[in-house]
């Protein structure tokens, strides 16, 4: 009887935390070009694979600045807006190439960044990454590492 009980509970348990429906806020697309479409998902098996093994680094201060990088194209690589940037490599950096990113909000000194950073391919640039930074409420300028492998 007690198993039985016990059972009941958990699937009800489950059932109730896997209907739990949480509301999402929109977020502002700002690396599409006006006129193009956001893509969503990338169809099965269409992205070359990635060995991560880093080929490419930047290290870039709050204002755009460059504080240190491998690979990058310096004339090209800048803040677009408050926590949108753009590193450009000079090469095809496109995650459906094979490439990989990680980006990591970073002082480049001592102490913490308050923020979460994020990468996509850049619209319009298949030779640049574009990297959003924000805390909680907005985006925010911050410092980062950025890592790019294949």
């Amino acid at each position: 009887m007690d198993r039985s009980v016990a059972a009941i509970a958990l699937t009800c348990l489950g059932i109730a935390l896997s209907s739990v429906a949480v509301a999402q806020t929109t977020r502002q697309d700002n690396n599409t070009l006006p006129g193009q479409e956001r893509a969503l998902s990338v169809a099965p098996g269409s992205v070359q694979p990635t060995r991560g093994v880093v080929f490419l680094t930047a290290a870039i201060n709050s204002d755009g600045s460059i504080a240190g990088c491998f690979g990058c194209n310096t004339a090209n690589t800048k803040r677009l807006g408050a926590g949108i940037y753009q590193i450009d490599f000079g090469h095809n950096v496109q995650a459906i190439k094979g490439w990989s990113r990680w980006v990591q909000a970073d002082t480049l000194t001592i102490g913490a960044e308050n923020a979460w950073c994020n990468t996509a391919d850049r619209a319009g640039n298949d030779n640049a990454v574009w990297v959003n930074c924000q805390t909680s409420s907005a985006p925010v300028d911050a410092s980062f590492f950025l890592f790019v492998a294949r």
